[in-house]
């Protein structure tokens, strides 16, 4: 992603011990409040301890996390932005919390940072993660990579901007295993698979959340109907938008807040399975506020 600078930036953390540091605070005083390497690291390494599983499903279960700052921001490539503590809570720590739902990557089970560089409140990771994909029996390698600013006084995560490298290498591979399983002879077997097997899932998890006012389809045959013939199946850079693949990730948070997430399984997208922006918007997308990602120099 290239988004380490260079070591002089790990410096600004701890360059306490230099003359120009000590110069520095004098002129400067929010300096004297920056949080240093070691801290960065340490709250880099609390959260990513917390997106593990069983410890993920404990942070979902406490809603709001008290590792977010109630203004938090977040933003994930794949998918899209997230505005909340509680709607963070539940997408990063509950999305990933169950090895019994239907998942092709399935939970996180350990991790590495492998790239790191800290400075002010600001953190920069690469990280491998371990998935256990309970669908095929197999363990995969994640790498994720991570801005993070945090509150200096709280320590809560205030802003993040997430990148899942290789998505589209991953799941070519995924495909394959399925296709083994099934015996199929085409990707596009592969996707009438899923397709299937996604919208029997979201139409149940619909009839059983998404019910009274919050009800999205008239019966699990015009659900069907809407989610494999109305809509694309979707490519990995399409979690956030009108695709089945989008709705599926979504399903996972009926069971919590059924109100919310409803019409984002629904025909409507629910302002989160939509066709709202173009690439440009999305890469030119000025979406942080809470703090900048820079740092002083």
């Amino acid at each position: 992603m290239g988004f380490f600078g260079t070591a002089a930036l790990l410096l600004l953390g701890t360059a306490a011990h230099s003359g120009l540091a000590q110069s520095s605070a004098t002129t400067d005083p929010s300096a004297a409040s920056s949080l240093s390497v070691a801290e960065l690291w340490k709250l880099q390494t609390t959260l990513w301890d917390n997106f593990l599983y069983p410890a993920n499903a404990k942070q979902m279960q406490s809603i709001n996390s008290t590792l977010f700052a109630p203004n938090i921001q977040g933003r994930v490539d794949i998918t899209r932005t997230f505005d909340g503590a509680e709607l963070n809570t539940e997408y990063i720590f509950g999305l990933f919390s169950d090895p019994s739902q239907l998942s092709l990557i399935g939970v996180p089970v350990s991790y590495k940072i492998v790239k790191f560089a800290a400075t002010d409140n600001i953190a920069a990771a690469s990280t491998i993660f371990t998935f256990n994909a309970t669908m095929f029996g197999k363990l995969l390698p994640l790498n994720i990579d991570t801005f993070i600013t945090f509150d200096k006084d709280t320590k809560q995560v205030t802003q993040y901007d997430a990148t899942f490298k290789w998505m589209d290498f991953l799941f070519a591979e995924l495909y394959g295993e399925i296709g083994k399983l099934i015996q199929a002879n085409s990707t596009d077997q592969v996707t009438a698979y899923l397709t299937d097997m996604m919208a029997k899932t979201l139409c149940s998890t619909h009839s059983s959340h998404c019910t009274g006012t919050m009800q999205q389809y008239a019966d699990s045959a015009s659900c069907y109907n809407f989610l494999t013939t109305q809509i694309r199946f979707g490519q990995t850079f399409e979690m956030g938008r009108n695709t089945l693949f989008c709705r599926m990730m979504h399903a996972e948070m009926l069971q919590y807040r059924p109100e919310v997430h409803c019409p984002h399984i629904g025909p409507s997208g629910g302002g989160m399975c939509v066709d709202d922006q173009t690439y440009s918007e999305k890469v030119l997308q000025d979406y942080f506020t809470n703090a900048p990602f820079t740092p002083r120099i």
